[in-house]
């Protein structure tokens, strides 16, 4: 059976409680990526970076933006899996009323760490699933994406975009007829946009318009995109080409 592997990102200010999560994760398979932050407002970046599958918060949460960062991980798209951690029981309550039903107990231990994991596997997994299925079934919305450039504020035909690059805080817009746009946002939120279009996000670095795709190879994990006569070579991650490989031959 495939798996999709995660990315975690763990919000600790304890250093003993942050190495025993660390030295717990790089031993699970499905764990693909690990980051860590001491407070909320370290990790805000890195999750605008790297949009994680996964977060293990200290509760109560250590950091100037405190609830209001629960808030905007709850804005995500997809969502990530919030996982409460804690020294206590009390906090469970405060748990429930933040509208976060996963919780653990410092220090954490390694079974119910693993439960946390297949259960972030599964959404991931579903959530991709289903996000082909809408892009093969459903007819795609002719719209307008407003964004703002190092020329000034442009409108893009969203259909007329081939694919995203990150590029530091900034992202490489590629469009048909051999155009480029640069615009300050980060891919993610680029994707956010544009996911209730005809996108995908194969990597870290590259968003793709599905419309698009030539051929998928598996043996290099290269996808083909072709339009106006020419071909674009994309490199995405492993676990997404066979996914989206599977998915779409089912």
């Amino acid at each position: 059976m495939l798996k999709q592997r995660i990315s975690v990102l763990i919000v600790d200010s304890e250093l003993i409680s942050l190495k025993h999560t660390i030295s717990l994760l790089e031993k699970n398979a499905s764990v693909s990526r690990i980051d860590s932050a001491e407070d909320t407002d370290l990790a805000l970046p890195k999750i605008l970076d790297s949009s994680p599958d996964l977060i293990l918060l200290e509760y109560p949460p250590i950091g100037k933006t405190g609830k209001e960062f629960i808030k905007f991980i709850k804005t995500k798209q997809p969502e990530p899996t919030i996982v409460f951690v804690s020294k206590s029981k009390d906090n469970a309550a405060n748990a429930i009323r933040e509208g976060v039903f996963n919780y653990l107990l410092k220090p954490i231990v390694r079974e119910e760490l693993e439960e946390i994991i297949e259960k972030t596997l599964h959404i991931q997994t579903s959530n991709v699933r289903t996000r082909i299925n809408q892009i093969i079934e459903n007819a795609v919305e002719d719209t307008k994406l407003q964004l703002q450039t190092v020329r000034g504020y442009i409108f893009i035909d969203t259909d007329e975009i081939l694919y995203c690059k990150a590029d530091g805080v900034y992202t490489e817009i590629f469009l048909t007829k051999n155009r480029k746009e640069v615009c300050y946002l980060f891919l993610a939120k680029v994707g956010t946009m544009l996911q209730p279009q005809n996108f995908l996000r194969i990597s870290r670095s590259y968003l793709i318009n599905m419309k698009y795709i030539r051929k998928i190879i598996r043996s290099n994990n290269t996808i083909i995109l072709s339009s106006d006569g020419q071909e674009y070579e994309i490199k995405g991650a492993r676990q997404q080409i066979k996914l989206l490989t599977k998915f779409s031959t089912e």
